[in-house]
C-alpha cells in the first residue's frame, strides 16, 4: 500500500526541547504552580523560625532549592535527554511513513516494528511546529511541519481524525505569539482588501 504521507526527521535540539515542552504542558500542566507553592510554603516556615536561626536557614535553603530546580526544570530535563537518547547522540533518519492502514517508522532504513494500526492511537495534538501522536498511552512521536516530504501538513489533521475519529488537540499558544498571529492575520486581510480595490480600479 503507498504512502500517503512520509514524514523524516532526527531528533534535533529543538525536537527535545518540544518534546519536554509538550510533557510539562499536556502531562503535568500544574506542576511548576504546585513547585512554586511549596517553596513559597518553605519561605514563610523560614519566615515564623526567625528566632532558631538553623530552622530558619534549613527552611529558607529548602525553599531557594526548590525555586531554582522548578525554574530551570526544563534545562536539567534537556540536559538528561540528551545525555540519554540514543536517536540525538547518533542523529539517527526516522521516517514515518503513513498509508491508509497505518504507519510504519523506520530508523536508518531499517524498520522499528509492525505496522502500528491507526486504532493504536491514544492522542493527537499540535502546537505552532509539530503534530504530537500518542501511541498506546505509552510513545509519543514528535512530528514537525517542516519535515513533511509528501502530502499537505495543513491536511494532515483531517487525515488523522479520519482513520481515528480523534480531533486534534490545540496546545495553548502563549499570548505574545497569539498577539503576532493576529497582527499577520490583519497584515494580510489589508493586502487582500488591497488588491480587491485595485483590481477594480483597473476593470473601470
Amino acid at each position: 500500500m503507498s504512502a500517503l504521507y512520509k514524514v523524516k526527521t532526527t531528533h534535533t535540539k529543538q525536537v527535545l526541547k518540544d518534546f519536554i515542552k509538550f510533557t510539562y504542558k499536556v502531562k503535568n500542566p500544574k506542576a511548576s504552580l504546585r513547585l512554586y507553592t511549596l517553596a513559597g510554603c518553605f519561605f514563610v516556615i523560614a519566615a515564623t523560625f526567625k528566632d532558631f536561626k538553623a530552622a530558619m536557614l534549613i527552611s529558607a535553603a529548602i525553599g531557594i532549592f526548590i525555586f531554582l530546580f522548578t525554574l530551570f526544570r526544563h534545562k536539567i530535563a534537556l540536559f538528561r535527554l540528551k545525555r540519554n537518547d540514543q536517536t540525538y547522540k547518533q542523529q539517527s533518519e526516522i521516517l514515518f511513513s503513513f498509508d491508509m492502514g497505518g504507519f510504519i517508522i523506520e530508523t536508518n532504513g531499517v524498520s522499528t516494528g509492525e505496522k502500528i494500526k491507526y486504532s493504536k492511537i491514544t492522542s493527537f495534538y499540535r502546537d505552532t511546529r509539530n503534530y504530537y501522536i500518542g501511541v498506546n498511552d505509552a510513545e509519543l512521536h514528535v512530528l514537525p511541519y517542516s519535515d513533511f516530504k509528501l502530502g499537505n501538513v495543513k491536511d494532515f489533521t483531517a487525515f488523522i481524525k479520519s482513520k481515528t475519529g480523534k480531533e486534534v488537540m490545540e496546545i495553548k499558544i502563549p499570548l505574545k505569539e497569539q498577539i503576532q498571529r493576529m497582527q499577520r492575520a490583519i497584515k494580510l486581510s489589508e493586502e487582500q482588501h488591497d488588491q480587491q480595490i485595485a483590481e477594480k480600479r483597473k476593470k473601470n
